[in-house]
Order: C-alpha cells, then structure tokens, then sequence
C-alpha cells in the first residue's frame, strides 16, 4: 500500500502495531488514517474508538478481509469508512484524495 501511496504522491507511514503507533505517531500531522480489523494487539475499530475518545478526529478508513455488518456499523459511528481487503486502489485513493480536499 505504500508503494500506491507513495506514486500517487501521498506521503505516507507504515506502524507494526497500534503502540507503536500511539508512541511514535504524531497525530497533529496525520491528515487520514488506514486502519486494519486485524492489528497486533487490538483491532483498528478499537484503536479507532481510542483515538476518537482522545479528542482525534482525523478522517480514517478501516479495512476488512470479511464483511460483517456489526464491524461496518460500529466504523460508520465512529465516522470512518469500511473498505474491502485489499482495497480496490482507485476508491483508496479517492477517499484519501477527498479527504485531503476536504482539509485545505
């Protein structure tokens, strides 16, 4: 994914797990985030939830490799999108791309 990212001119980073995320990510400069369900030691709807009762409101996207309604839904409340796995490149970038748009 970063290798997409990268040519379509977003600047990106890759974090093994959502405490290296938390300890090493500057969140002030994070303008989307891609989530995974499927993260060492937590999901990407509970770092979501997380990071939302911390008062980050960053616009993110959460990635499945199954479809599950609850999942979808407790995403959408936490105001990110649910995406396939892997993510069809073009609604990736189109949603990264709004995003950004969207922030200026």
């Amino acid at each position: 994914m970063l290798i997409l990212l990268d040519a379509e001119g977003i600047a990106a980073r890759a974090f093994a797990s959502a405490s290296e995320f938390l300890s090493d990510a500057d969140l002030s400069l994070a303008a989307f985030l891609v989530l995974d369900v499927h993260m060492p030691e937590t999901s990407g709807i509970a770092l979501l939830a997380d990071l939302r009762r911390r008062g980050v409101s960053t616009p993110s996207v959460v990635m499945s490799g199954r479809s599950d309604p609850a999942m979808t839904n407790a995403a959408i409340r936490l105001g990110a999108a649910m995406i396939a796995k892997p993510p069809d490149d073009d609604t990736l970038i189109g949603l990264i791309e709004a995003a950004l748009a969207e922030s200026k």
